[in-house]
């Protein structure tokens, strides 16, 4: 699979458009984005190719049939240099996270105190867990984040309003 290359110090506009089309060059059907949140943005993308993106991004995570089965959403979240998401978590998934270009942080914790930022490792998978506090951090440069979203209950999927923010430099609730 091709390797997304980002250079340090592309605009935000660059960035999106060199990561749309790094997806669309994959064969992926994104379902969504947004563009202008305040910490950078995100893809979704079409979850009947969870599979497809699992042996993309994942392939080192073992998922049983039964959870491939489920519904399981997957994302691309971009992080600008210097920006942070909400210090949160979520009543309704658990996540998992790989750095695929560039560089990012984050901090994570099971209590409301903030945990220590960890630089995040080209390739390694992070795991949530589902109430897990976290934050995802850019660092010096554009970090992109391939996600899933592992939802708790599938009749009650986990959407953007199942966030719990702690803590956040954008004043958001």
């Amino acid at each position: 699979m091709e390797k997304l290359e980002i250079e340090a110090r592309l605009k935000k506009s660059e960035l999106f458009e060199k990561v749309e089309k790094y997806i669309s060059d994959l064969g992926y059907k994104i379902t969504s984005r947004d563009l202008n949140r305040p910490w950078g943005g995100f893809f979704v993308l079409d979850e009947s190719q969870i599979l497809k993106f699992k042996t993309d991004f994942f392939s080192d995570v073992d998922l049983s049939a039964d959870q491939l089965e489920q519904k399981l959403s997957p994302k691309f979240l971009l992080v600008a240099p210097g920006a942070r998401l909400s210090w949160q978590y979520h009543f309704r998934r658990a996540e998992l996270w790989k750095l695929i270009a560039g560089k990012s942080a984050i901090s994570r914790s099971f209590s409301d105190e903030q945990g220590p930022v960890e630089e995040m490792i080209l390739g390694n998978v992070v795991s949530l867990q589902k109430g897990e506090r976290h934050r995802l951090i850019g660092t010096e440069s554009w970090g992109v984040v391939a996600e899933i979203w592992m939802h708790a209950d599938p009749a009650n999927p986990s959407d953007e309003e199942d966030i719990v923010r702690l803590q956040d430099d954008y004043f958001r609730k």
